[in-house]
Formats: structure tokens, C-alpha cells, sequence
């Protein structure tokens, strides 16, 4: 994928909502199912979540913690799924979006009914 000409600025409050939720959905794996993502969490707090999300995106194929997540069928609580939401999509490129959808998509992930969940929920 092709870098963005200019990136997207992000709005430092947003931003911050954004890595409070993907650092959420590291306590929730490390309670519930006994997944601590530790590196994820670590490139989490070193970047902040809008990078660590790109840097996971520009990675070939899929980071581990990924494979593990949809292994425990929690592809929800990705880096991919969190970008999707309504509220953080301004924090990325309509190309990185596209990207997160894909390999949501290519690991038969209803991102879609993910979406309507998340939308009713909040």
C-alpha cells in the first residue's frame, strides 16, 4: 500500500479515545479469554494507537496477535475493527480503511454487522 501523501492530522483528543479503547480491549483479552497482547499493548503505549494502528497496517499479512484474535473469534477488538468505527474513522486515510476492511474481510469477519452492533451498543 502506498503511504498517504499527507497524513491525516488527528485530533489529540480523539486520538487519545482511540488508544484508551484498543488499550480497553487489552485488559478485556487478558480477563476474559487469557490473551495479553504484550507487544500490541507495548507498541500501543510507545506510538499511540493511531500509529500502532498504521505500523500494524503497513506490516506484511497480519501480526500475530491478529492471527490469535480471530483463532478466539475477538477480530471485534482489533486494530482494524476499532479504526472501522464511525467515531475514529477521521483519524485515518480512506486508503487505510480500506486496508482494515480487507483483512477483516479475508479472515470472514462481518465488518458490516460488527458496525450495527458497535452503533447499537453505544
Amino acid at each position: 500500500m502506498p503511504e498517504p501523501a499527507v497524513p491525516v492530522p488527528a485530533d489529540p483528543r480523539l486520538a487519545a479515545r482511540f488508544t484508551e479503547d484498543l488499550l480497553d480491549g487489552c485488559r478485556v483479552l487478558a480477563k476474559d479469554y487469557g490473551y495479553r497482547p504484550a507487544q500490541f499493548e507495548r507498541m500501543v503505549r510507545e506510538h499511540g494507537g493511531v500509529e500502532a494502528a498504521r505500523l500494524l497496517l503497513r506490516g506484511a499479512g497480519t501480526a500475530g496477535g491478529f492471527t490469535v484474535l480471530w483463532e478466539k473469534n475477538q477480530l471485534g477488538r482489533s486494530s482494524e475493527a476499532t479504526m472501522l468505527r464511525t467515531e475514529y474513522a477521521d483519524l485515518f486515510t480512506p486508503d487505510e480503511l480500506l486496508l482494515a476492511r480487507r483483512r477483516l474481510e479475508e479472515h470472514g469477519f462481518d465488518v458490516d454487522a460488527h458496525l450495527r452492533s458497535v452503533a447499537e451498543q453505544g
